[in-house]
């Protein structure tokens, strides 16, 4: 009797999706950080013709939030609160949030006065000249609000996971008032983004498991930075290749339908009392929902991005089902998966259309 030939153990083949997710998230932040750097004067523009007192007001609510000091008194609140309640977590919620913004800040400080990139404000009369200097105003990459309020999110994320939409939706609020604020180019608060979100996972992870985490971040992380990339895309005049409004709609819509419908189908098929057991509802689907989303944007570089960014996702969920015995589809909020595929979609649908509309303008 001859030997078969064994399959590779899920722990060499979940390594190998780790290697391949870290690989190709770097490959698409180059290119994001290439593509963005040709809209970042485009941005400042849009944003200059702002006339509007309460843009203002809420840009520099978000300023003062994002504040090095600010933060720094809330990570000290935290572990005061952990202090009077006697609450390990909260302490070491305080203490890891103080320790990751001063990491994010040493990480950013260093970047600033080396690479030197002007201010938004002294950037037309100013010849960017990389090397290091402490001259005021060439400390603009990358942006010390955006990694120090990024920082602290993934520490607040990995000890309070309930309350991460609101950690992660605050730092992006921060973000986006230094852009509006014209005091740093879109490319700045990406590099302070993807610093910020690295300084918290290195102290809240343990080395063994950092790699794995790391790819959970990245996979779950980039559909939200291409969703932004993309609106970024369509409000801002950029070179590149588009194709025609209403052929990018057309399409963009039959992807994004066909996706939802095939997801639907399987739903079904895998809660049925007839379906076998472990059943997985197949994620690929998705893919074409999240593909025909950027197809409506019509520009053929956030369809190249948004390919490799979903790849990125399906990869990591392809390790997942390989190293777990269980079926993990855990829909949002314990709904029916239903209600919440509809919910996706029909978010989808929506934001197409929007993209339409402002590219009809």
């Amino acid at each position: 009797m001859t030997n078969q030939p064994s399959s590779p153990p899920s722990s060499v083949l979940a390594k190998h999706a780790s290697n391949s997710i870290i690989g190709l998230s770097l490959i698409l932040f180059i290119v994001l950080f290439v593509a963005i750097g040709q809209i970042d004067h485009s941005t400042l523009d849009i944003v200059h013709s702002f006339t509007d007192p309460l843009i203002d007001h809420i840009g520099d609510t978000g300023n003062i939030l994002g504040k090095g000091l600010t933060l720094v008194l809330i990570a000290l609140t935290i572990g005061a609160i952990g202090l009077w309640s006697n609450s390990e977590r909260w302490k070491f919620a305080g203490f890891h949030s103080l320790l990751a913004h001063g990491i994010s800040a040493l990480i950013t400080q260093i970047l600033k006065h080396s690479l030197s990139r002007p201010r938004p404000r002294i950037m037309d009369t100013t010849q960017w000249e990389v090397g290091p200097t402490l001259e005021s105003g060439l400390d603009s990459f990358p942006s010390g609000h955006t990694s120090g309020s990024f920082s602290m999110a993934m520490v607040l994320s990995y000890y309070f996971p309930k309350g991460k939409i609101v950690w992660f939706g605050l730092a992006s609020f921060n973000t986006l008032c230094r852009i509006i604020k014209g005091s740093h180019f879109p490319t700045d608060v990406l590099g302070g983004m993807i610093i910020g979100i690295g300084s918290g996972l290195v102290l809240v992870y343990a080395r063994n498991t950092w790699k794995e985490e790391t790819t959970h971040v990245l996979a779950k992380g980039v559909p939200w930075l291409m969703t932004a990339v993309g609106l970024l895309w369509i409000f801002v005049p950029h070179p590149g290749i588009d194709l025609e409004p209403h052929a990018s709609l057309f399409i963009g819509l039959v992807l994004t339908m066909v996706g939802l419908g095939l997801r639907f189908w399987r739903i079904r098929e895998c809660t049925t009392q007839h379906s076998p057991p472990h059943s997985k509802v197949p994620t690929w689907p998705q893919l074409l929902m999240g593909l025909g989303l950027a197809t409506s944007t019509g520009s053929l570089v956030i369809v190249g991005s948004s390919v490799l960014a979903g790849i990125i996702w399906w990869l990591r969920t392809q390790s997942k089902q390989l190293s777990q015995s269980e079926n993990r589809n855990n829909f949002i909020f314990s709904l029916s998966p239903f209600v919440t595929e509809a919910a996706l979609g029909i978010g989808m649908l929506l934001l197409a259309l929007l993209t339409f509309s402002i590219r009809s303008l």
